[in-house]
């Protein structure tokens, strides 16, 4: 009988403890499988954590009281398969390539556990080394504060410039700060992958002295142009230079670029098209563009870019609203 029935009849109300809708970890139902937490039927969660006293390769990564002490022994894991996730926790001082598309799993996330965006920090090994080496499909990478080398980029995305399977196409990075300690070269590099976002994210401080870094760059020429990406939501300062991101039928929306920081000015600001690489048809909108809004002042378009509904406050330009508004791409 239930408690209402009891009450009903006189009878006196019993307590009861019912169990629990879930079990496991965090009350997900089936995260107390001996594989961990899985978001999927074959997916798991493996978890890295450099300075955790029982840290060790040799560990199989699915409990966190035991976790992996690399990224990389996580990465090469014969356990991790597509939509599992990498949870990282302390300082990650290695640097990490991810298998090609054809022999490791596709859709993967490396997450780092930290409270903010200041950690956990990816220093990384090698000064000449990416820092993070992308080269499968769909991976996507959230939560770390990367920390700039002098000849090389924190982050890297494949598009066959390394091997014929070496494709990092829709790649999803997202609330990471990428800081380039006043001598990094360059946070983020493409080689050309489509379908790319890069959303919600933070650089600074990436500088040398030929005033030749990036925060997001596309290199290797010839190079497959890069259609539709989308950088959303992201702060650009303090900088040599801010984008450089020669692409086809992509989206830069909501973002803030500063070309005159505290300690260094952006030679360019913002480039959808280069000599090189020229890219068309994409759609700007809704950013912050201070000082000179024109290709001189570093502002670059494609021939056939629609950049509209942008803040300047260069209203000399006649590609400039009297309001402020951005009613042409530059010139």
């Amino acid at each position: 009988m239930n408690v209402m029935a009891e009450q009903m009849v006189g009878r006196p109300t019993i307590m009861q403890r019912e169990p629990q809708f879930f079990g496991g970890q965090f009350g997900v139902k089936g995260s107390d499988s001996p594989l961990g937490w899985r978001t999927h039927p074959d997916a798991v969660i493996l978890y890295v954590d450099s300075g955790h006293p029982n840290a060790l390769d040799t560990n199989d990564g699915t409990d966190p009281t035991a976790p992996l002490a690399t990224v990389q022994a996580a990465v090469n894991s014969s356990l991790l398969t597509p939509y599992s996730e990498i949870r990282v926790s302390g300082e990650v001082a290695e640097d990490v390539v991810t298998p090609d598309y054809a022999t490791g799993p596709n859709y993967v996330w490396i997450r780092g556990n930290g409270i903010s965006r200041y950690s956990p920090a990816w220093s990384g090994d090698d000064a000449d080394t990416a820092s993070l080496d992308m080269r499968a499909v769909g991976w996507r990478v959230s939560g770390f504060r990367f920390y700039g080398k002098t000849g090389a980029s924190c982050l890297v995305l494949r598009h066959t410039d390394s091997g014929a399977n070496d494709i990092a196409i829709r790649t999803v990075v997202h609330d990471c700060y990428f800081d380039g300690l006043t001598t990094g070269l360059r946070g983020i590099e493409s080689h050309g992958c489509y379908d790319v976002w890069v959303v919600n994210c933070t650089f600074a401080l990436f500088n040398n002295v030929g005033n030749t870094a990036f925060c997001m760059e596309t290199t290797t020429t010839p190079l497959a142009i890069p259609y539709r990406n989308y950088i959303l939501g992201c702060y650009f300062h303090d900088s040599d230079n801010g984008v450089e991101w020669s692409m086809n039928g992509s989206f830069i929306l909501g973002c803030l670029f500063q070309p005159t920081g505290y300690a260094y000015a952006m030679i360019q600001v913002l480039n959808t098209s280069t000599v090189a690489n020229p890219g068309d048809d994409n759609i700007v909108a809704e950013n912050v563009f201070p000082g000179d809004y024109s290709i001189a002042g570093g502002y670059r378009p494609g021939a056939a870019d629609a950049w509209l509904g942008n803040w300047a406050d260069d209203t000399a330009e006649a590609e400039v609203g009297d309001n402020g508004i951005t009613i042409a791409r530059p010139t």
